[in-house]
């Protein structure tokens, strides 16, 4: 069994408090909010959460239900890697039984204890065959209708990455929700969408401190131009800076035995089809990596992770110690991978996609050994962009997180003086030059220059009322 850190157990014991009180509530459908940061162990708290809830709610007298099934849905195939890694937080105790549908008793119902995990694909589409009416009856909705019904237990469901709940499928999943109709849903993310009274945050910096994450993300690094960067492209030329960072953190990490991994995400990262522009970005990375740096998916250190293309060194590539260098991707693991190793990031940035979360650079956040490192170097992430700094938009709970580090200013620049101005809107009539401007200009022209201005204007002109204050003094 695996042991929580301090802000894991404080996280636990207050969603156990609040879990239970909602269980108490005449009310179904009750939110109770889970945030954290990616990295903080999500998972192990809420596998933590299931585990004493089951064991405690048949003594503990607060609750008046002592027995609970459970359900665990996930986006993806995220469901089958917290099935797995609940499976193994609690091989030796036993108290909970995670379970997927087919292993289920549908005769009966679910058990105490037992956990269902699902994924949203298998169960929000019409032809559904987990909620398809069938001859048998083996059915999502019959199973926890006898587990309510018949067995008399409420059903609490996870929801896990809460924030894709909101995704283009949202109301045939709210329909689902709708249709189990559990008594509490906790809703869990790094990135929440749901709003409740009900919340349990876990805050970064606490995080930070157990040195389960990076102290902090550096965006755009070091980035310079020079002579032969200039007969590169754009891209290249990111690409060229982020294998840098890379082999310098190589170097760093080589006492620990531990190879960093340099990720690189294609753009439109909304879908896994790969259009034109990916295909092009794709290709001339690839070239690049081959040609200039000696690294290809035939040497092994390019992995590829593309829904048409996957290298076949894609099963040991999470190892610290494994030799890929760069592995190329669209969408695939942008939610839920777990590879400690991965430390720069270089993305390709649709332009309609400007905003930076801790859900985009997540991948390279954990410490791979959980503890920091006499190097600060290796302390840190890196992300590599082709978004210019100025247009970048880092969501306010990320701010202090994400630095933007900038060129330098040449030493030689004189310092330039601008004078701030202020016109005030609301005692403004209107945002033009009046009718005494040219008879200004005139004068200060003269004085300044010492010229007269004259002969610019005639001097019907320059005494001439604009057509609005006409009107105005005929009012």
């Amino acid at each position: 069994m695996i042991e929580l850190k301090d802000y894991q157990k404080r996280a636990v014991r207050e969603l156990k408090r609040q879990l239970v009180s909602l269980l108490n509530d005449d009310e179904d459908r009750l939110k109770l909010i889970f945030k954290a940061p990616t990295g903080a162990g999500k998972t192990v708290m809420a596998s933590k959460l299931l585990d004493e809830v089951t064991y405690e709610l048949p003594m503990d007298g607060e609750c008046k239900y002592t027995q609970v099934a459970w359900v665990w849905i996930a986006p993806n195939k995220l469901h089958q890697q917290s099935y797995k890694s609940m499976k193994n937080f609690f091989s030796e105790k036993r108290s909970l039984r995670p379970v997927m549908f087919d292993e289920c008793n549908h005769l009966e119902g679910l058990e105490k204890g037992d956990v269902l995990f699902l994924n949203w694909e298998s169960i929000n589409k019409d032809n559904a065959v987990m909620i398809r009416d069938n001859e048998q009856n083996r059915t999502l909705y019959e199973l926890i209708r006898r587990t309510k019904v018949e067995k008399h237990l409420p059903v609490v469901v996870v929801i896990d990455e809460e924030h894709m709940f909101g995704g283009r499928n949202a109301k045939k999943s709210e329909m689902v929700l709708h249709a189990i109709q559990p008594k509490v849903e906790i809703r869990i993310s790094a990135t929440p969408v749901t709003q409740s009274y009900y919340n349990v945050v876990v805050k970064r910096k606490d995080v930070v401190e157990e040195e389960m994450i990076k102290r902090g993300i550096q965006l755009n690094p070091n980035i310079h131009s020079s002579k032969e960067q200039s007969e590169l492209t754009v891209n290249q030329r990111l690409l060229k800076q982020a294998l840098k960072k890379r082999e310098e953190l190589a170097k760093a990490y080589k006492e620990h035995g531990i190879n960093p991994l340099l990720l690189i995400q294609l753009p439109n990262d909304s879908s896994e089809s790969m259009n034109a522009n990916d295909k092009t970005i794709a290709d001339e990375m690839k070239s690049f990596l081959e040609q200039r740096c000696n690294i290809s998916v035939e040497n092994g250190k390019l992995a590829v992770w593309l829904s048409k293309d996957k290298s076949p060194n894609l099963q040991d590539i999470t190892k610290p110690d494994d030799m890929t260098e760069v592995l190329l991707f669209k969408q695939a693991i942008a939610l839920g991978w777990d590879c400690p190793r991965a430390s720069v990031l270089l993305i390709f940035r649709d332009l309609k996609s400007m905003t930076f979360t801790t859900q985009t650079v997540g991948r390279i956040l954990r410490m791979p050994e959980q503890r920091f490192y006499q190097n600060d170097l290796l302390n840190y992430g890196y992300v590599y962009t082709n978004l210019s700094a100025d247009i970048i938009q880092i969501v306010g709970d990320d701010m202090n997180y994400l630095s933007t580090i900038y060129a330098n200013r040449r030493k030689e620049l004189q310092n330039i003086t601008l004078r701030s101005v202020y016109m005030d809107k609301n005692g403004a009539k209107r945002n033009r030059l009046g009718s005494t401007f040219r008879s200004v200009l005139a004068r200060v022209m003269e004085q300044e220059w010492g010229q007269n201005p004259l002969w610019l204007f005639s001097t019907e002109d320059l005494f001439e009322k604009d057509e609005d204050e006409v009107e105005e003094s005929n009012d």
